[in-house]
């Protein structure tokens, strides 16, 4: 009965460990990884399988995620050691014909698991719950874009209203020869709509505003 018992321990510690490996993977993508990524970096680290070599540059070129890998390879050690010495002791002291059943035991809690983490719903509102938590901790606050971009006395982003003479008018944004200048546009307003990243086949319309990052005295000019 005792080694039955001890079944349970060993899905809490699996289930606990999974659920850690979840809320890196969040942490990993609030710093700018990818979903996909940030999760496959997460196991990774966790279950101590090592990285490729691009993969490793992406985690040890920045400080938050060197610390949260340190303590997924830290966990991980520790659920490892705990899973396997409670196996260990939950068969030992089971009689023989009772190991079947804690196998059976031990499959259905995780299948039972599996389909509660998998159920989109749920995760949704996991995810967003945990991010929530995550960006109310200052080393997860959202930088300012002067940070992201790593502006200096040159660089900076500005506002350009086309008007109705603007050369611009009527070309598509591949074709306004802003690109050549060294100027990224990063969003559109028009008509009180904003159009976020736009394409390079977007067409330049009257009264738009283009929101621009580049060099000043080229930003200037135009």
């Amino acid at each position: 009965m005792k080694g039955m018992l001890l079944i349970i321990p060993v899905l809490a510690i699996i289930i606990i460990s999974a659920l850690i490996v979840k809320i890196a993977a969040i942490a990993l993508k609030l710093t700018g990884l990818d979903e996909k990524r940030a999760y496959f970096q997460a196991l990774s680290a966790f279950t101590r399988t090592g990285f490729t070599t691009s993969d490793s540059e992406l985690i040890v070129k920045y400080d938050k995620r060197r610390r949260i890998v340190m303590i997924l390879m830290v966990l991980g050690n520790a659920g490892l050691i705990g899973i396997v010495t409670t196996l260990v002791v939950s068969f030992t002291k089971s009689p023989v014909f009772q190991i079947p059943f804690q196998l059976i035991l031990l499959i259905f809690g995780l299948f039972i698991f599996y389909k509660i983490a998998s159920h989109k719903g749920w995760t949704r509102k996991f995810t967003r719950y945990i991010e929530k938590k995550l960006l109310i901790r200052k080393r997860f606050e959202k930088k300012k874009v002067e940070e992201v971009l790593h502006l200096t006395e040159d660089y900076g982003i500005v506002e350009i209203n086309l008007s109705l003479k603007s050369k611009s008018i009527g070309k598509k944004l591949a074709n306004a020869g802003l690109r050549e200048k060294g100027i990224l546009v990063l969003a559109i307003e028009r008509d009180g709509d904003v159009i976020p990243a736009p394409k390079g086949s977007d067409v330049l319309k009257p009264s738009d505003t283009l929101i621009c990052y580049g060099k000043l005295k080229n930003l200037q000019e135009i």
